[in-house]
């Protein structure tokens, strides 16, 4: 009877261990399932994310190519303005420079006439010494 017993007992523990080993088998396939959905989405959201990266990245070379055209065109414009520019400095230095020199001509000038005509009002004391003595 003891080996009725345990055959019994090993049949229900081999169907119960049956039992748990396909249940496990079943929450595996789950696992699994859901693991694929999940790197599924994940790769759309990872297309998704590049496509968008791919649009600003032409969307920036669009505009530097915009921005480097205008520079182009805008470049000669700026340099003959520069040009003309230190063209009129060079000139305007000129007149100021024969400007600066025509009154410091003047200057000497009138400072000679204002000496001679000083060193007549002196007395002649004053004269010998440059205005130092006498008036």
């Amino acid at each position: 009877m003891s080996e009725k017993k345990n055959a019994h007992t090993t049949t229900r523990n081999a169907k119960s261990t049956a039992t748990k080993a396909k249940e496990t088998a079943e929450k595996a396939k789950d696992t699994a399932n859901d693991a694929e959905a999940t790197a599924k989405a994940t790769a759309a959201g990872a297309a998704h994310t590049a496509q968008a990266a791919a649009d600003k990245a032409q969307v920036a070379a669009e505009k530097a190519v915009a921005t480097s055209r205008t520079v182009a065109a805008q470049a000669p414009k700026k340099a003959a303005s520069a040009a003309g520019t230190v063209w009129m400095a060079v000139k305007g230095r000129k007149v100021l420079t024969a400007a600066a020199g025509a009154g410091a001509a003047a200057a000497g000038a009138t400072v000679v006439v204002l000496r001679q005509r000083a060193a007549r009002r002196r007395r002649p004391l004053a004269r010998l010494t440059g205005g130092r003595l006498g008036v």
